[in-house]
């Protein structure tokens, strides 16, 4: 039995400053209490003087099987399984060293992360790591982004098959690239990648299936097909077109009203990098538009501030892995990005923890310091409340009711 005691506390939702104990037996929270009472000697205490409990973050948009560094996406194609396999080690550890204990995989290489996810379920992992949620290959179309990762489809009959093969094989959420990426040469970013057609059936039958839908959409006309088959979360959600973004108040108010989750991916580059080691495809958009990086990074983060203002659902999934600035373990830099567009930060908090399990599909045991939910707890140094900058500092990762070494 473990009990964690910090002076301030954020349960998912809120912050409290009156001092708090978190009670953890047997993988779970068995309870959240005020104070520091006497505890027994059975119990195992970590104290801290300057510190705020929550939480296990939830990363819920990476990539496992991308390495970090620049090109990533480039390279999976080429990894042996063997390498693969080393490389979403690697990513694990980094997330979970950062305070992240849950992670959902949007684009695994031919069913890679699922075999890694399926391994952890069955108890053979060789050592802590977040709970992994999987989505398998991305369903994209022929020759269209992440098509390496093997889902590539065409046809309402090639994409239901593609939908059943996922459901047979479990997976926790189907993933769409319903527009083209700005890391895959070739493709439209500023044009769907497939009809209304073929995404109602993939959305319906994996609803059917109880299996949650996710789109990739940096088209604006992507953005729209994905609230027209109603699924549940919309990756970046860019809302592209040929001048740039463009949010109309009536589609804002249908992102706000539908109850999508936007997956925000909100890590900004510094702006010489962008410029350095932008990947083909948005630097072709950027001089299609005019706009300079800078303009980019404005663009985008009124973009997201106005989604936030209006009420629409953000969680801070940080596309994790495809390059340094998204490496494993920096879901902290979406959180920060948030408060900068003017989120408070417990909002931003929530959307790394309790929003994020709700989009994920496990809000029923993840995401809040709650009795019976899973014992997924951090320790950040001093005041979250006042300086979301404390993500940066974990000092304590417990992962099942088991602190992480």
């Amino acid at each position: 039995m473990l009990a964690i005691r910090t002076p301030r506390l954020f349960d998912g939702e809120r912050f409290s400053t009156d001092g708090s104990t978190v009670l953890t037996d047997a993988g779970r929270i068995v309870g959240v209490e005020p104070g520091f009472r006497t505890l027994g000697d059975d119990w195992q205490v970590l104290e801290f003087d300057d510190a705020t409990v929550l939480p296990g973050l939830i990363d819920s948009h990476v990539h496992l099987a991308a390495d970090s560094g620049f090109g990533a996406l480039d390279r999976i194609a080429g990894f042996t399984d063997d390498e693969m396999d080393a490389v979403i080690t690697d990513g694990l550890r980094r997330q979970l060293a950062n305070g992240v204990t849950t992670v959902r995989d949007l684009g695994d290489r031919r069913f890679g992360v699922l075999q890694r996810r399926d391994r952890q379920r069955a108890g053979a992992a060789t050592e802590p790591e977040p709970t992994i949620l999987a989505a398998g290959p991305p369903l994209t179309s022929p020759g269209g982004h992440c098509a390496y990762m093997g889902g590539e489809v065409r046809g309402v009959p090639a994409m239901t098959d593609a939908v059943r093969e996922r459901i047979d094989r479990g997976v926790d959420v189907v993933k769409i690239m319903g527009s083209g990426g700005m890391a895959t040469t070739g493709t439209d970013v500023l044009q769907p990648q497939f009809s209304l057609e073929e995404l109602s059936a993939a959305a319906d039958l994996a609803h059917r299936a109880g299996i949650p839908v996710s789109v990739h959409a940096h088209a604006l006309a992507a953005v729209e097909q994905a609230l027209d088959v109603g699924v549940e979360c919309i990756e970046h959600c860019s809302c592209l077109t040929q001048r740039g973004p463009l949010l109309s108040d009536e589609l804002l108010d249908r992102l706000a009203s539908g109850g999508v989750f936007v997956g925000a991916a909100l890590g900004m580059p510094p702006v010489a990098m962008m410029m350095q080691y932008a990947p083909p495809n948005m630097l072709a958009l950027m001089e299609k538009t005019g706009m300079t990086p800078e303009k980019v990074i404005d663009m985008r983060m009124a973009l997201m501030g106005r989604m936030y203002r209006a009420g629409v659902k953000l969680v801070t999934g940080n596309d994790s892995g495809i390059a340094p600035f998204l490496a494993h373990g920096l879901l902290r830099g979406s959180a920060e990005t948030m408060v900068a567009f003017g989120a408070p930060i417990a909002d931003a908090v929530a959307a790394s923890t309790s929003a994020a399990a709700q989009a994920c599909a496990v809000a029923d045991r993840k995401g809040f310091l709650r009795k019976g939910f899973d014992a997924d707890v951090i320790v950040v140094a001093g005041d979250l409340q006042a300086d979301i900058g404390a993500l940066a500092d974990v000092r304590a990762v417990v992962l099942g009711g088991v602190r992480v070494r």
